[in-house]
């Protein structure tokens, strides 16, 4: 039996080699390997897939993340970021403060404004949401053109199009039409419904999701893709996450959508400042690095043909961890982010801030070449 398991790793880790897409199945069996040697193989061929696929450099952005609000309407159960509107440590950011933190990370060289926040039903202008984000966008672009915005999670596109009672379409639209430049893929957690109606029983259902992030597709606008990893949700659940990205990334293709996902990411599960209930399901504060990588790696095998772009968290992991993961399969190390408020309330210790020079200095450790890029992984000289 021993014999049989180790062959059929070979024959599937040899069908990936040779640029075969693996099935579910067989994704599944890599996932649920335990062998040190054979978790070694699969590191090993989604390391030679990331320098067939990408190549050698590791790229970087310089960002600044900006959470305009943790006031929400919702109670994920694994959110330690949310507050209610009369409570401590709830805020609102103004136009000046944004403004700020703007021209601040300008200044030290920032391409990107990365903005997300909780759901605030008050947040609107003369009675509407998408006037209020309309706003938001070009608080930034009116004053700085040249900065990406990439912004609003499909859960914030189906907030406003809810409070307006518009379609998708036309929030998108709207948006892209006074600067929204891509939308990251958070709000994914796991895409299956049980796990949802366990950990965010309040957020979009896994259709929303899809539906959204390929209407953004289609509209011109890119994503990203992410995956909460670590809770509650099963090895089957991974996968079947993972088939659900590659195929709506298909799709984009196949219908010469004028985008598609630019990156995944692994965020594993931090607990330890979460809610209560979740934290103690899990049993857990930090993330597991070893199932993390080999997840890292499971995901550049199955997912690397379609999007070859794999970046680890290292808010999450922490630096160390996640320059080990660009041995697994990741080829960027993602951004300077400059703060980070969303998981360091969770309790990670990754930090809320890294230099240039940390990230460099991480790449190099690994003999590896680096590149800053832009939002769309598109070189930037340096």
């Amino acid at each position: 039996m021993y014999v049989q398991k180790t062959k059929i790793i070979d024959t599937i880790l040899e069908k990936a080699i040779r640029g075969q897409d693996i099935a579910e199945s067989e994704a599944l069996i890599l996932l649920q390997q335990q062998q040190p040697s054979k978790i070694a193989e699969i590191k090993n061929t989604a390391d030679y897939l990331r320098q067939k696929q990408i190549g050698e450099t590791v790229t970087y952005v310089v960002n600044r993340n900006i959470n305009f609000t943790n006031i929400c309407e919702q109670h994920c159960s694994f959110c330690a970021f949310r507050r209610d509107a009369d409570t401590e440590g709830a805020f609102w950011l103004n136009t000046e403060q944004i403004m700020a933190k703007t021209v601040e990370a300008v200044a030290q060289g920032a391409t990107e404004i990365c903005m997300q926040g909780g759901l605030h039903p008050e947040a609107k202008i003369n009675g509407t949401s998408l006037a209020y984000y309309q706003q938001l966008i070009k608080t930034i672009k009116q004053h700085f053109p040249q900065i990406h915005l990439h912004a609003f999670s499909p859960q914030e596109i189906q907030f406003i199009a809810r409070e307006d009672h518009l379609s998708y379409e036309k929030v998108i639209i709207a948006l892209k039409s006074v600067g929204l430049g891509s939308m990251p893929g958070t709000a994914a957690e796991i895409l299956d419904d049980p796990v949802r109606k366990i950990i965010c029983p309040e957020k979009i259902n896994t259709a929303t999701w899809l539906e959204i992030v390929s209407t953004a597709h289609r509209l011109g606008i890119p994503t990203t893709s992410t995956m909460l990893s670590g809770h509650v949700e099963t090895p089957e659940q991974q996968i079947s996450h993972l088939s659900k990205l590659r195929s709506l990334q298909q799709k984009a293709l196949q219908y010469n959508y004028p985008a598609k996902i630019t990156e995944f990411i692994i965020l594993p599960f931090v607990g330890e400042s979460a809610p209560a209930p979740i934290r103690k399901r899990v049993g857990r504060d930090q993330p597991i690095i070893a199932d993390t990588l080999l997840l890292t790696a499971v995901a550049r095998i199955f997912l690397g043909n379609w999007i070859q772009n794999h970046q680890p968290s290292w808010v999450k992991l922490g630096l160390e961890a996640a320059t080990e993961a660009l041995l697994w399969g990741c080829n960027d190390i993602g951004g300077t982010l400059m703060e980070e408020h969303i998981t360091t309330m969770a309790g990670a210790k990754g930090g809320t801030c890294m230099s240039v020079d940390k990230l460099q200095k991480a790449i190099a450790s690994l003999k590896r070449p680096c590149s800053q890029r832009n939002t769309t992984y598109h070189s930037i000289n340096n």
